[in-house]
């Protein structure tokens, strides 16, 4: 399978790395008035006293009874990193495959892996009915399920986990950075800088790319202006 670059599999986190800021949770909670509990559940993760299952169950009933299009609506209007379709193109161009792995909903992992082509995603499921989402949480998605799940497809798809690269910024990116090529800690947090093969903060994700090697000619036609 022929590719341009060094890393023919290309990992992105969601939370903090494609969405800016805040997360897919907090905008959700903040939207239907439990932000300040879904804040609290987000320290103690962070802080590695909860599980992502523990907030998972604590939350999935806020969402009972509404639309995934409102809630993506409401998502949409977040601070989403600037040069996103750029950047999926090119490596899409490339033949980079490319991978969405999350520990939050996956009907909006799946959203976005349907908008830029992602090969395959994967996060904490919950059942949705004709687009109206249950309340029920159906599989738990953590930060191994994530390592598995790249380790899982790469092996369906005849990669080693040498030839992937992930990108991604906090506690549930860590496993899969051990494992992988390399590893980019985008806008991150301590844990994630430590582990990781390169740091970078940017607000532009077209500036990974320099760290994926894509063919030359195609990055220099999509690198952000920095005049």
């Amino acid at each position: 399978m022929p590719v341009c670059g060094a890393y023919p599999v290309v990992v992105f986190d969601l939370d903090g790395t494609l969405l800016r800021g805040t997360t897919v949770s907090l905008m959700l909670a903040r939207w239907l008035g439990h932000e300040e509990e879904m804040s609290q559940l987000e320290e103690a993760f962070h802080a590695g006293e909860i599980s992502n299952r523990v907030v998972a169950d604590a939350t999935a009933s806020w969402l009972a009874g509404q639309s995934t299009a409102d809630a993506w609506r409401v998502l949409a209007k977040g601070s989403w990193i600037a040069g996103m379709a750029e950047t999926f193109q090119t490596l899409a161009e490339a033949r980079v495959n490319l991978l969405l792995g999350t520990i939050t909903w996956s009907f909006i992992a799946e959203r976005l892996s349907d908008s830029y082509g992602f090969a395959a995603f994967g996060g904490t499921e919950m059942h949705v009915t004709d687009g109206v989402v249950s309340g029920w949480v159906t599989r738990y998605f953590d930060e191994q399920d994530k390592l598995r799940f790249v380790r899982r497809w790469c092996y369906r798809n005849g990669f080693s986990m040498g030839e992937v690269a992930a990108i991604g910024d906090s506690r549930s990116d860590v496993p899969l950075f051990r494992h992988t090529g390399t590893s980019i800690a985008l806008n991150a947090t301590p844990d994630a800088r430590a582990i990781a093969s390169h740091v970078l903060d940017t607000d532009d994700l077209r500036n990974v790319l320099a760290f994926l090697h894509p063919a030359d000619e195609t990055r220099s036609r999509l690198e952000p202006n920095r005049s």
